[in-house]
C-alpha cells in the first residue's frame, strides 16, 4: 500500500512539472553603473543549462557563472503545481565611461538553445550608480538572513567617517569606523585598529546600539564597531587609507539536483540549509585637509592647540642655601594634552634646574581628550639672599577663535637664608656677583726683614730702556686690535640668524647627553621625547625656522635647497618617525633606545658637516 501511494504521488510530482516547466530565460543588471564598479549580471530561467557568455569589450568579467536553484511546489484546486528558478550570476566590472550594450546570453538546455534578452546600460564616471562607500569587493550575489537570493552587491559595506575633514595641526577629532548592512553577518576575525599615518590616535569605547538608517532608498543596520580621537601631527592632506576587514555573510546551501523526483521535492527553500561565505570588505580613502597654523605665534608656545587655563605656585617661599624648591605649572582645558610642550621658565642666575618631572591626567568624555598636565620644576638656590621667578607665559591656538592666546602666572617671590655653616653674605642678590667673605691668611701682617737689600745699576734698569718706550705704541696697537676684533664679534652676534646656527650643535649635544641619562637611567618615554626635541630644535636653529613653523614638509623643501642629499634626508625622516613611535607605542614595539641614540647622534655630525 505504501508502495503504491509513493508511485502515484511521485507520478503527480512529473506531472505537475511537465504542465509548468517554461524555458524562457531572462537577463537582468543594473541600468546604471560607475567606471571600476562591480556588478552583478543574471541570468534566470527555470532549468538547468549551459551558459555560453558573450565576449565584451567594454566590461571586465571577475568572476562566474555562480548558479543557484530553487523549487516551489503548491496544492490549487486538487492540482499541485511547481515552480522552479535556476540563476547563474556573473560579477562584472565597466572599464570605461559610455551607454554599452551587453549582448544576449545563450543557454543550452539538451538538444534546443534559448536567447536571453538584451541589456542596456549607462556607465558615469562618478555620481549616478555609485555604490555606498565602502562596499565590499568580494560579495556574490549573497543572500539574506530569510534565504532570498539577494542582486544587490552593496548589502553589507564600511566607512570611515570623520567628525571634520578640514581641521588645523594639531587640532583633534573623532573619527568612526561603521558597518552597514542588510543581512546578517558578523566579523570573520578579530579586526585591527584602522592605522591612521600621520595622526596621532587614541582609542574611544566604541556604540554597541545598532540603528537603522536609509541610503539611496534602501534600510541598513548600522553599528559603530571602532571610534579614535585623531590629532594630526603634519600639514596637507592627509589621506586615511583604505582598510581591509573580513566579514561572514549568509547564503543558501543547495542540494545536488538528481534525477530522483523525491529529492527535487525535498529540494524545497523550506529544506535547504544556510551557510556563511567569507567577503573581504574595504573602505574608500578619506582625505582630511591640516591647515598650518597662522604665522606669528607669541612668546611662550609649543604647540598647544585647543581650550586651556594656566596656574602656578611655588613649593616655599623661603628655604636654605642649597635647598631644593618646586615650582609647579598646571595646564588644564581641552586639546593636544599629551603633546604639550613644557613652558619656559627663567630663572635667577646661579639657580640649578634639575630635570623637569611630567605627569598627565586625561579624560575622553565628550569624545574629546581633556584633563590637565602638571610640570615641576626642581630648583636649587647656591646663595643667599632675596629672589625673584619673572612671570612665565604659556599660549596656545584656539582652533574656533581661530586665533593665539596666552596665560601669564603672578611674579614669584622668595627668600634664600644662610645655613649654619654657610657664609655666603644676606641682601640682595647682584647678578654675576659672588659675596664671599674675607678670609684670613694667617700672613695679612709680615716681620721686619733682616736681609740687606741689593742695588743694581741704573743702566740695567727697564725705565729709559728701548723695551720701555715700546710699550706704549704697543699698546695702543693692541688696544685697536682689540677694539676691532670686538666690534666683529658684536657684529656676529647681532646677527641672530648666524648666532642660532652656531649654536644648533651646541644644543643639540646637550639634548643627546640628556637623551643619553635617560637611557642609562632606564626611562624610555623621557628619552624617546628628548631625541625628538634634540632633531627638531637642531632644524629649528640650523635653517633658522621657528618651532611653530616646523613640519617634515618645510623641513625637507629647505634642504632641498641647501643640497643635502637624499640619505641623511632619508635618515632624518626615519629618526623622526621612530622617535615619535616609539613614545606612544607599547614596549614591545619600541625602538632600541641603543640603536636609535646612536643614530641620532650620526645624524647631527652628518647635517652639521653638511650645513655649513
Amino acid at each position: 500500500m505504501g508502495k503504491k501511494l509513493l508511485i502515484s504521488f511521485t507520478g503527480l510530482l512529473l506531472f505537475g512539472v511537465l504542465l509548468n516547466a517554461q524555458n524562457d530565460f531572462t537577463a537582468r543588471a543594473p541600468a546604471v553603473v560607475r567606471v571600476g564598479e562591480q556588478f552583478q549580471y543574471v541570468i534566470e530561467g527555470s532549468e538547468r543549462g549551459d551558459i555560453r557568455f558573450p565576449a565584451m569589450d567594454n566590461f571586465d568579467l571577475l568572476g562566474g557563472p555562480y548558479s543557484s536553484f530553487s523549487s516551489h511546489s503548491q496544492w490549487i484546486n486538487g492540482k499541485m503545481t511547481q515552480k522552479t528558478l535556476v540563476s547563474y550570476t556573473y560579477i562584472l566590472s565597466a572599464l570605461r565611461e559610455g551607454s554599452y550594450i551587453i549582448p544576449a546570453s545563450t543557454v543550452k538546455v539538451g538538444r534546443k538553445e534559448y536567447r536571453t534578452n538584451v541589456i542596456e546600460l549607462v556607465v558615469n564616471a562618478s555620481g549616478s550608480g555609485a555604490a555606498p562607500d565602502g562596499a565590499g569587493r568580494d560579495q556574490q550575489g549573497v543572500e539574506d538572513g530569510s534565504g532570498i537570493n539577494s542582486s544587490d552587491d552593496n548589502a553589507v559595506f564600511l566607512r570611515v567617517l570623520p567628525s571634520k575633514k578640514e581641521v588645523y595641526v594639531g587640532e583633534q577629532f573623532v573619527s568612526a569606523l561603521k558597518v552597514y548592512t542588510r543581512v546578517n553577518t558578523r566579523p570573520g576575525s578579530a579586526a585591527s585598529d584602522l592605522p591612521y599615518e600621520g595622526f596621532y590616535k587614541l582609542s574611544l569605547d566604541a556604540d554597541a546600539t545598532a540603528q537603522q538608517e536609509e541610503i539611496s532608498g534602501q534600510e541598513y543596520v548600522t553599528q559603530v564597531i571602532q571610534r579614535h580621537i585623531l590629532i594630526p601631527q603634519k600639514t596637507g592632506n592627509l589621506e586615511i587609507t583604505p582598510y581591509e576587514s573580513d566579514w561572514m555573510i549568509p547564503q543558501r546551501v543547495q542540494r545536488q539536483r538528481s534525477n530522483n523526483p523525491i529529492d527535487n521535492f525535498f529540494d524545497d527553500p523550506f529544506f535547504n540549509g544556510i551557510q556563511e561565505v567569507p567577503v573581504t570588505l574595504a573602505t574608500r580613502p578619506v582625505i582630511i585637509r591640516v591647515n598650518p597654523l597662522p604665522s606669528g605665534a607669541p612668546v611662550g608656545f609649543t604647540g598647544a592647540v585647543g581650550e586651556f587655563q594656566m596656574k602656578a605656585s611655588l613649593s616655599s617661599n623661603e628655604i636654605g642655601v642649597n635647598e631644593a624648591l618646586s615650582l609647579k605649572i598646571i595646564i588644564s582645558g581641552a586639546g593636544n594634552l599629551p603633546l604639550l610642550g613644557e613652558p619656559e621658565v627663567n630663572l635667577p642666575p646661579d639657580h640649578d634646574l634639575y630635570d623637569v618631572t611630567r605627569s598627565i591626567q586625561r579624560s575622553t568624555s565628550g569624545n574629546l581628550i581633556s584633563g590637565s598636565v602638571t610640570f615641576e620644576y626642581p630648583i636649587i638656590a647656591r646663595h643667599a639672599g632675596r629672589f625673584r621667578i619673572a612671570p612665565v607665559q604659556f599660549a596656545w591656538f584656539d582652533p574656533k577663535a581661530g586665533s593665539y592666546k596666552t596665560a601669564l602666572t603672578d611674579e614669584f617671590n622668595f627668600t634664600v637664608v644662610k645655613g649654619e655653616n654657610d657664609d655666603t653674605s644676606d641682601g640682595i642678590y647682584q647678578p654675576g656677583v659672588v659675596h664671599e667673605s674675607v678670609k684670613d691668611l694667617g700672613i695679612d701682617i709680615r716681620d721686619i726683614s733682616r736681609i740687606s737689600p741689593v742695588f743694581s745699576s741704573v743702566k740695567n734698569s727697564l725705565f729709559g730702556s728701548l723695551a720701555y718706550r715700546l710699550v706704549y705704541p704697543l699698546g695702543l696697537i693692541l688696544t685697536l686690535v682689540l677694539i676691532v676684533l670686538i666690534s666683529v664679534v658684536a657684529r656676529r652676534n647681532a646677527d641672530l640668524t648666524l648666532v642660532r646656527n652656531r649654536k644648533a650643535g651646541r644644543s643639540a649635544r646637550a639634548r643627546l647627553k640628556k637623551a643619553d641619562r635617560f637611557r642609562k637611567s632606564g626611562d624610555p618615554d623621557r628619552f624617546y621625547e628628548e631625541i625628538g626635541k634634540a632633531i627638531w630644535g637642531y632644524l629649528s636653529h640650523k635653517l633658522n625656522i621657528e618651532t611653530s613653523g616646523l613640519s617634515r614638509e618645510v623641513i625637507l623643501e629647505h634642504l632641498e635647497l641647501r643640497k643635502v642629499p637624499e640619505e641623511p634626508q632619508s635618515e632624518l625622516l626615519r629618526i623622526l618617525e621612530e622617535s615619535e613611535f616609539s613614545r606612544f607605542a607599547p614596549t614591545s614595539e619600541r625602538i632600541d633606545m641603543n640603536t636609535l641614540y646612536s643614530d641620532a647622534a650620526q645624524l647631527i655630525r652628518n647635517l652639521e658637516n653638511t650645513l655649513k
